[in-house]
């Protein structure tokens, strides 16, 4: 049977073959390494950076409990991403990415394994930082829908991140240097950002990068989902950044899956 027609037959098994290969990617990432990483490292960070920042800014007049944790979400988001992008560039040196293609298995649902188990990366890591602020002081105080709200911009921020690092993923046989590479981007975006800081703590002339970026942009949609006054207003620019990102990286994507195939 070609690949072609194994492609065919698959299309009404879409949903259960993703979600066999979704249950394959979540086992082969279920290390103690990940564990430690989505597991322990997040409760490091939140309670390091109260630590190092929170009484400075409590002298300014801000909860930095309540301003750090949904920084820590984003951020991890862009793990979730950047370990995704690793786990494919294993993928295609292993030939696992050629064994799917060959056999009769709808090439859709490699796209969608590898999304449904990042999305549960995701959520895990969500309900692991939220747990560790809900410790320091963090609360979610808008009720059930804007927790519901942060908990999908999140999800759908690391699976707009992943689209993009599936590219480079693909694009390389070696998961240790597309590990290197994704560093690069992620911490500067990271850094560049309101994660840690306000953006009015940034030099005047940086300060419209800094609050206009999209990682910026995210970060202040998941604050105010999470306040008590929650506003869909400053989602509205967060999902409109995430469309057109989505549909830039995802056409990447595609086209590195077509090469690497």
């Amino acid at each position: 049977m070609t690949a072609a027609t194994g492609t065919e037959h698959g299309i009404g098994n879409l949903v259960a073959q993703g979600s066999a290969l979704a249950g394959r990617n979540l086992r082969q990432r279920a290390s103690a390494e990940m564990l430690v990483v989505f597991g322990v490292f997040p409760v490091i960070f939140v309670f390091g950076f109260l630590l190092l920042f929170g009484r400075l800014f409590a002298e300014r007049g801000l909860d930095y409990a309540q301003f750090l944790p949904p920084a820590i979400v984003a951020q991890w988001m862009f793990t979730v991403a950047n370990t995704s992008g690793a786990a494919s560039a294993a993928d295609r040196a292993s030939g696992m990415l050629t064994r799917c293609l060959s056999m009769p298995v709808n090439r859709a649902a490699v796209v969608v394994g590898r999304l449904a188990s990042d999305a549960v990366w995701a959520v895990l890591a969500v309900v692991v930082i939220s747990a560790t602020g809900y410790v320091a002081g963090f609360r979610f105080q808008g009720g059930a829908l804007a927790v519901l709200g942060f908990v999908l911009l999140a999800v759908a921020f690391a699976l707009t991140l992943t689209a993009a690092t599936t590219a480079v993923g693909l694009s390389s046989t070696d998961p240790e240097a597309v590990a290197a590479t994704l560093n690069l981007p992620y911490l500067a975006l990271i850094m560049l950002s309101t994660a840690f800081v306000p953006a009015d703590a940034f030099p005047g002339w940086l300060e419209p990068v800094i609050r206009y970026s999209p990682v910026s942009v995210v970060i202040e949609a998941l604050r105010s989902l999470a306040s008590a006054t929650p506003s869909w207003g400053p989602v509205w620019p967060a999902v409109a950044w995430l469309a057109g990102l989505l549909v830039i990286f995802s056409w990447a994507a595609a086209r590195t899956f077509r090469r690497a195939r």
